[in-house]
Formats: structure tokens, C-alpha cells, sequence
């Protein structure tokens, strides 16, 4: 029989009530022709109530003993959801992330996938048994329990997928990946397929759907993906290779809430200050977003974004960096947002970013920052105003444009 993975993530099972569902789900597609592996996230908000009660021991909690208090949550998930199913006469076993043979690197919080040896799995499987696996976790080879970071077990869902050669099938609380945020933009429209690529740059620009690198995983080993939910038997959203057509089309509109703008200036600079600034951002790992590079003979002014949370600890690396030569002076401004039209063909057409800025200021939404690529097109505005500069511009580029097909 063929293999099928489905992932459940924290609101699906957040109740004994909504595991008996999973659990009937899980069965009727085991009862159609498939070997089952299930992957689960935490119970509901137990990740933050685990959060929680460590922040109330210590402010600066150990990364490691972090690691094995939150993986704690998922596995109370596989072993509920197991019992659901052998309550109801099935065959099923649960397993951690280190009994399923995930091995990942030393970082602990967020843990990067080196290899799965799924040996107990397929033992399993093959004597007809349902896996379930606890998700956003895995070992590192020193034997460390790690975590992948938050939305970490649709990572674990698509890298199972990739080992079995099967496809992937995510539960969540929405039917599927809208042209925006439902829950900000009621006019938002389900999206029936979308490319790899596509739902990547959502991913990575704020859209929660689905954990950014699991869709870099699944393009990465072509693994068939669909966004479904968990409450009902519409149709979902399926994640394919897209279509060849020329011409510029925004697809869905995505916010990120809590973004920094860093603006870092240096003055009395050596020749190649500003190859010599950016290599020392490369050393210190920096996610840059709208990054902008102004230099001159002895000037050199750069500014980009990062995300808020980020800020604070790149700009301690920073005093602590060997820095070119000259005075440098960093600052940092917070209370950002940044939406971004997703799509294809985008930066074929400098209409869509020029079309975009003339939105948001005819809405008198300043705007602080951009950057267009074949993707996206993304404007850094103020904080405040995120959720305004989202519904305006789903409003001009899905809404009037007559949505996605």
C-alpha cells in the first residue's frame, strides 16, 4: 500500500473531543488503501503555557533544558492520539522525534533536519500499524533532544514525506491558503493551487499557513502538498510546480507584524567600506529584508529590515563585530509592518510595485522601505498601519483583478 503522511497541528487537536475526530480521519484514510503516518503538534496553546512556566523560573531559560520542556507537548499528542485509534480497534503506535530516526543539527530552538533513518517507521508499517509522530523535534547526533522552532512540525510532516516518497496533507484551522488573511480581510478567497515558489515567498513573508521551510523542503524533493482542514471535507489548497505563462500575477497579499528598520552609518571610511560593512552582516547571520546601500568616497549609509525580535541581539553582535575602518553609528527604529504582493513574473513589470506605492499613499499610508523581486513585492510601512495597507492592497490587486484561478 501506499504511504500518506497527514499533519495535525495544535488547534486540531487541541481537545480530547477534537483528537476523537483526527482519529477518525486518520482511520477512514488507513480504511481507503494507505499506510498512515501521522504527525502531531502540541495540544492547543500547551507550547505557550510550557513557555510560560519556564519564564516564571528564570528570564534567561537554558536552550537545551527549553528543548526538553516544550517536546513534552507533542508527545502527550501522538500518545492521546494513538489511543483514540486503538480505542477504535486500529493498529497504532506512537513515536518521538528521536525514535523516528530525525536527526538534526546542535542548534537547539531552531534545529535544521540533516537526516531521517526511519528504520522503526517502516517496521511499524509494514505490520499494519498507524505511526504517529510527535512533531517540531528530533536528535542531534551528540544524542541532544532538539527543537525545529515554532511551526517546526509541518517541517517534520514534509521531511517524513520526502523519506517515503509520499505526499503531504496539512490539517489546519483554514481550508486551505487564502489570497490574504481571512481574519483581516474578510474578502479573502481561497486559492484552489498555488506554486511552490509562490507559497514559499507567502511563507517566508508572514503568511502562518504553513512553516516557511517546509515548503523550501517539499519543492526541494517535489513532494505533493495540500493545505486542508481539519474541521471540514472542503477542498483545500494544492502546492504544485506552477504554470509557464508570461506576464505579471499577484497571487495573495501577506503581512508581517513586528519589524524592525536598522540604519547603520559610517563615516571617515577606508575604500570598500561598504563591501567590508556588508561582509560583516553576512558573519553575523543577519535576515535582511529592503536592504538599501548609499555610499561615497568616505560615506557609506545602509538600512534594511529585520524582524523586531531580532533586533535587539543583532545590534549587541554589532558592538561586539570588528568593523571596518572609520566612525560607525547604528540605529534602530521599531513599530513596522511589512506587505507584500506575492505572485509571479512580478519584477517584469515595474507597474506593480509603482501601482502598489500609489495605493497605500492615496491612502496616506507612508512608505518606508521597498523591494521588488520576480516574487514579491514588498513595502515596509508603519506599524499601525499593517492591517489597513494588507485590505488595500488585496482590494487593488486580488479583489478588482477578479481574485486567483
Amino acid at each position: 500500500m501506499p504511504v500518506l503522511v497527514h499533519k495535525y497541528g495544535g488547534t486540531s487537536v487541541g481537545t480530547v473531543e477534537r483528537i476523537q475526530a483526527v482519529a477518525e480521519r486518520v482511520l477512514a484514510a488507513s480504511r481507503a488503501g494507505h499506510h498512515m503516518v501521522v504527525v502531531v503538534s502540541a495540544m492547543g496553546e500547551s507550547t505557550d503555557h510550557l513557555m510560560g512556566l519556564a519564564s516564571r523560573i528564570t528570564a534567561h531559560p537554558d536552550q537545551r533544558e527549553l528543548d526538553m520542556l516544550l517536546t513534552a507537548g507533542e508527545r502527550i499528542s501522538m500518545a492521546l492520539l494513538a489511543l483514540a485509534l486503538g480505542e477504535r480497534g486500529a493498529k497504532a503506535i506512537s513515536f518521538t522525534g528521536s525514535q523516528s530516526g530525525i536527526l538534526t543539527d546542535e542548534r537547539h530552538g531552531h534545529a535544521r533536519i540533516t537526516e531521517i533513518r526511519p528504520h522503526r517507521l517502516r517496521e511499524a508499517l509494514n505490520k499494519g500499524q498507524i505511526v504517529i509522530v510527535a512533531g517540531f523535534q528530533g536528535v542531534s547526533r551528540e544524542r541532544e533532544i532538539t527543537t525545529l522552532g515554532r511551526g517546526g512540525s509541518d517541517t517534520t510532516a514534509v521531511a517524513l514525506a520526502a523519506s517515503f516518497a509520499a505526499p503531504c496533507v496539512i490539517h489546519t484551522d483554514v481550508a486551505g491558503v487564502f489570497t490574504a488573511d481571512p481574519r483581516l480581510v474578510p474578502q479573502a478567497r481561497r486559492i484552489p493551487r498555488l506554486g511552490y515558489d509562490a507559497m514559499g515567498a507567502l511563507a517566508h513573508l508572514g503568511a502562518q499557513v504553513l512553516h516557511a521551510r517546509c515548503v523550501d523542503l517539499a519543492a526541494k524533493f517535489s513532494v505533493p502538498l495540500e493545505v486542508r482542514s481539519s474541521f471540514s471535507d472542503e477542498e483545500g489548497t494544492v502546492i504544485v510546480d506552477p504554470a509557464t505563462l508570461e506576464g505579471p500575477a499577484v497571487r495573495a497579499v501577506a503581512l508581517e507584524r513586528q519589524v524592525a528598520q536598522i540604519f547603520l552609518s559610517g563615516e571617515d571610511c577606508a575604500p570598500g567600506a561598504a563591501a567590508s560593512a556588508l561582509e560583516t552582516l553576512s558573519a553575523l547571520g543577519t535576515a535582511i529584508e529592503l536592504l538599501a546601500l548609499d555610499a561615497e568616497s568616505e560615506r557609506v549609509r545602509l538600512s534594511w529590515a529585520v524582524k523586531e525580535s531580532e533586533a535587539a541581539a543583532f545590534a549587541l553582535a554589532w558592538e561586539k563585530a570588528e568593523k571596518p575602518a572609520g566612525r560607525w553609528r547604528l540605529r534602530v527604529e521599531g513599530g513596522r509592518a511589512l506587505v507584500s504582493l506575492v505572485g509571479s513574473d512580478l519584477a517584469g513589470d515595474a507597474d506593480v510595485a509603482l501601482a502598489a506605492a500609489r495605493a497605500l499613499s492615496r491612502a496616506e499610508i507612508p512608505v518606508l522601505g521597498a523591494r521588488a523581486g520576480s516574487l514579491a513585492v514588498s513595502l515596509l510601512v508603519p506599524a499601525e498601519r499593517g492591517e489597513d495597507a494588507l485590505r488595500r492592497l488585496h482590494a487593488e490587486f486580488v479583489e478588482n483583478s477578479g481574485g486567483p484561478r
